[in-house]
């Protein structure tokens, strides 16, 4: 499978560079609790280049991701639930509102790594095909694996909240690791904005 480069770009940029990008500007469903840092290159889709993501202070290195603390949400199996619970739900379930970008979401004060591998336990067990290692075009699971992601920008000491300039969505390879919790990842085609006017938002179709 040949890789596809794509730039990790802010909004205000790709809709400037590319007219009539199809850039997903609301996800509202399967939406990790955690916020990735891209490099400058961007990342690439397919099995060819698969990352590690690993919990990193700001201004590290990237990629690397930062824990985010969504607000409750009545919307899907998480509905009710606040702070740790809301956290561990949203990395097994999938947080169900819709966050926006460009958009801001605060950061939770503490460490949230044991709730980040709990969640993703779950989800992993959860799925149909539990097989570690392989690549997306050979899944045959029942999506659990399929997540989205905010793309953040990095912040500084004392920054309670963080700039979301768009969504990624990524296939996880692996069970997580234990220490930092590291994410083996493949970035696979990025949801698609659909739009009707009932709705008073963008919802997301996938490809």
């Amino acid at each position: 499978m040949r890789a596809v480069l794509r730039h990790a770009l802010p909004l205000v940029v790709l809709a400037t560079l590319i007219p009539g990008s199809t850039r997903a500007q609301t996800v509202c469903d399967q939406l990790l609790p955690i916020g990735i840092v891209a490099p400058e290159t961007g990342f690439q889709i397919g099995c060819a280049t698969l990352y590690v993501l690993r919990y990193a202070p700001f201004g590290s290195a990237p990629p690397y991701y930062a824990w985010l603390a969504y607000p409750p949400c009545a919307n899907g199996p998480c509905a009710g639930l606040t702070g740790g619970l809301l956290f561990v739900c949203a990395a097994a379930s999938g947080y169900s509102c819709c966050v926006s970008a460009p958009g801001t979401i605060p950061l939770p004060a503490g460490i949230y790594a044991g709730q980040l591998r709990a969640g993703l336990d779950q989800r992993f067990a959860s799925d149909t095909d539990t097989l570690p290692g392989i690549c997306f075009s050979d899944y045959r699971g029942n999506g659990a694996r399929v997540v989205n992601v905010p793309l953040i920008l990095p912040a500084g000491n004392g920054i309670t909240q963080v700039q979301v300039v768009g969504f990624e969505r990524m296939f996880l390879v692996s069970r997580p690791g234990s220490v930092n919790v590291p994410l083996q990842v493949e970035f696979v085609a990025e949801p698609t904005p659909t739009w009707n006017p009932t709705w008073g938002r963008t919802k997301i179709r996938y490809r």
